[in-house]
């Protein structure tokens, strides 16, 4: 994708309410601006989130007065999930029983909003991060399929991490194979948008160990990159690569979009 596309795609997705009418503007399928604004939104709460939870007793007093968790999320501009677990740490209530089990919550106004919460945040919650991991099974069958329909031997990153291997892509193939002129001996896939900064943590993260390892590999952005990305020496693809998989794909672009 065209890094000026991009970025005013990136800046007119503010709310899963914005993924329909971006799409369409931009031709792009509903998945990609979903992955963008999930993105987008995440590198948001990083910033934000620590002088939130500092400002935690604030926003129980808020609570108190009868404002409820969503309208206090929104109010901050986080997801709702982020905000009832503010909530919940300054009622001492531990975050992980609540937001596995919200039925147990005694106070039944905050049980309500709690499962509220919850049902409504797209990217936080723990029904968004299970999704999130589907995503990723997904795609890692379908590069699965590929490999063993081209006869390259691989093994699984589960399978490196039985050998006692440090870090480890998805997929390491026993022999190389050459795409675009480049020797090839790991494959790491990613249901990402690949933006130059999911890029460069990953990059430093893993692909670099990779290669000192194994050399270069191939890296799956599932749901698309920009165009100019430094590869570094790898070659980066996105789910066109595998279009012979064309209803997989439509599953995993489909896969948990919220509109």
């Amino acid at each position: 994708m065209d890094k000026n596309k991009y970025e005013e795609i990136y800046r007119l997705l503010e709310d899963v309410s914005d993924i329909e009418p971006v799409s369409k503007r931009f031709e792009i399928h509903p998945g990609i601006a979903y992955t963008i604004l999930s993105q987008k939104t995440i590198s948001i709460v990083k910033s934000n989130f620590g002088v939130l939870k500092r400002n935690g007793p604030a926003q129980l007093v808020q609570w108190n007065r009868g404002k409820s968790i969503v309208e206090l999320a929104k109010a901050k501009k986080i997801p709702s999930t982020l905000m009832a677990s503010v909530i919940l740490k300054e009622l001492n209530i531990p975050k992980k029983l609540a937001f596995n089990y919200p039925e147990r919550i005694q106070n039944r106004r905050l049980r309500k909003e709690v499962m509220e919460a919850l049902e409504m945040d797209c990217f936080f919650s723990p029904q968004a991060h299970s999704l999130q991991l589907e995503k990723g099974k997904l795609g890692e069958e379908i590069i699965s399929l590929w490999l063993k329909a081209h006869k390259i031997d691989f093994l699984t990153e589960d399978q490196l991490r039985e050998e006692k291997m440090g870090k480890t892509p998805d997929f390491l193939l026993l022999e190389p194979i050459i795409l675009e002129g480049k020797k090839v001996s790991w494959i790491e896939s990613k249901a990402l948008f690949g933006d130059e900064q999911e890029h460069k943590y990953y990059m430093k993260k893993q692909f670099s160990h990779y290669e000192q390892i194994s050399g270069y590999g191939l890296v799956i952005y599932w749901y698309g990159f920009i165009d100019d990305l430094e590869n570094d020496g790898h070659v980066i693809k996105n789910y066109q690569f595998f279009d012979e998989y064309e209803q997989k794909i439509t599953e995993l672009l489909n896969f948990g979009v919220h509109q």
